[in-house]
């Protein structure tokens, strides 16, 4: 889902999502004390560059793997660049945030937040016409942060060895267009793999909305991200819409099995997957019919394109660019939400 918008910083950082905590409860959540060390590696680019953040977190001197983190690019006190990433084992997580959309300026900043949590800033200072490099800035503060226990805990094994060989399929990269529109962002993607790609504006009717995601998307598409009541939409529905379009979708549960995900890599086919950023922070909700469904805050929807021995290779449309997550740390998110998949072919 996007991760930037224009508006105040705070609403972007701090996340108060309409009114929604951040944390999950705490029967599923514990408060941890930490260091972040936040690296700003360029502090005056010019227009049009990328300013790289490395994010470390520390406890007691241990790296903490699996942390999401933000950082956003912040303009005469308007967000123009935001970018999420979740702390690998070395305890690092790295963001790029691009500055072609601001402008030159001496009020600008980049600001972070950690488990959702607002950890702070650096300033920056943005020319025009100049260099992409310059000299660094390091931001080293405590933080107090919740997080869910099974982010806390070392990330599960794979449930069999991590699978041999690998494969790449070609996708294209693409940005979604609203805040909470990834999955219909990542069936553009998935669907442009064979060619030209669906426009996520033309499922919103055809798939249609319920409280269920199961059954259609929930919620405001334009809402913040994070939270329930503004939410998504699960695999089900989009398999259903697919058809209309000339395409054919596989829903998959795969809770665990590497292989359920690399055959259908294997044989060319992207696959749609549903990813919990924040860890497990689910609780069930009982819809008007009787009908049980899992809802997840922090869940993101991206495309698996490619695999090998080491990990996964993902197209991100909250980016529009590639990531790479190792085989623990994605099927640890991936199994957040029962290893929920959407292999996409030509009809």
């Amino acid at each position: 889902m996007r991760r930037w918008f224009n508006g105040p910083m705070v609403a972007l950082l701090v996340l108060s999502l309409g009114g929604a905590a951040l944390a999950p409860s705490t029967t599923q959540a514990m408060a941890r004390s930490v260091n972040a060390w936040v690296t700003v590696k360029s502090v005056n680019p010019s227009v049009g560059c990328t300013i790289p953040v490395a994010i470390e977190v520390r406890e007691y001197g241990t790296a903490l793997g699996g942390v999401d983190i933000l950082a956003g690019l912040v303009v005469g006190g308007e967000v123009f660049a935001s970018e999420r990433a979740v702390t690998g084992a070395s305890g690092v997580g790295y963001v790029d945030l691009d500055t072609s959309a601001a402008y030159a300026s001496d009020d600008a900043r980049v600001e972070v937040s950690l488990a959702g949590s607002y950890l702070g800033h650096v300033d920056v200072t943005i020319d025009n016409g100049g260099s992409c490099t310059s000299s660094a800035a390091v931001l080293d503060v405590p933080a107090d942060i919740w997080w869910t226990e099974a982010s806390v805990a070392a990330a599960p094994a794979v449930s069999s060895a991590a699978p041999s060989g690998g494969t790449s399929i070609p996708v294209p990269n693409y940005v979604q267009q609203r805040n909470l529109s990834c999955e219909y962002a990542s069936l553009q993607i998935a669907t442009g793999a064979f060619g030209g790609g669906i426009s996520e504006y033309a499922f919103d009717s055809v798939v249609g909305w319920s409280a269920n995601p199961h059954y259609g998307y929930r919620g405001d598409i334009t809402g913040w991200w994070g939270n329930t009541t503004d939410y998504g939409v699960y695999a089900e529905p989009l398999a259903a819409a697919l058809p209309q379009f000339g395409f054919y979708g596989e829903t998959f549960y795969a809770q665990g099995n590497a292989g359920a995900l690399t055959s259908r890599l294997d044989a060319g086919l992207p696959v749609v997957v549903w990813l919990g950023l924040w860890g497990d922070t689910g609780f069930y909700e009982t819809g008007a019919d009787g009908s049980t469904y899992l809802l997840v805050p922090g869940y993101h929807v991206v495309v698996a394109y490619g695999y090998d021995q080491n990990g996964v290779y993902i197209s991100d449309p909250a980016t529009g660019g590639n990531r790479f997550y190792d085989w623990n740390q994605f099927i640890s998110m991936w199994n957040v939400l029962d290893g929920m998949s959407l292999a996409v072919s030509p009809a």
